[in-house]
């Protein structure tokens, strides 16, 4: 087989593949906000979560949000800190002071093991430590 054309067909299948997938990730955020523009905070939360464990950083305060005020999910401060968290550092403007309300919910140990689990999840996401701007 012609080297040359084999590499273009390879080129064009991971191309094609990578199309499906930035697809499939974004569709979990439109889901996510269709469902809460409509009222539907359960699926909302589920699709926000979807998103947020694809990397997609649009749902990372979204799903903050949802943790901080009990919507589609139970009130959770810990975890409404760790995606607060996320959204600062990959930019959003309101990550830092949401995360910093979500703290102020917690007494000093939860906030410490809210801290710790925050560098975790960021790891997992390859996020550095300094807000991306």
């Amino acid at each position: 087989m012609n080297t040359k054309l084999s590499r273009s067909a390879f080129i064009l299948a991971i191309s094609l593949l990578s199309l499906l997938l930035s697809h499939t990730v974004a569709a979990d955020y439109i889901a996510a906000e269709e469902a809460n523009r409509k009222g539907d905070r359960d699926t909302a939360f589920k699709e926000f979560y979807n998103a947020a464990q694809t990397k997609d950083a649009r749902a990372y305060g979204k799903l903050g949000s949802m943790y901080l005020y009990g919507l589609g999910t139970k009130k959770d401060y810990h975890q409404a800190y760790i995606w607060f968290d996320m959204a600062y550092l990959t930019g959003d403007s309101e990550g830092e002071r949401f995360r910093d309300a979500a703290s102020s919910m917690m007494n000093r140990e939860q906030y410490l093991k809210a801290v710790e689990a925050a560098d975790k999840q960021r790891r997992k996401l390859g996020l550095g430590k300094e807000p991306a701007n």
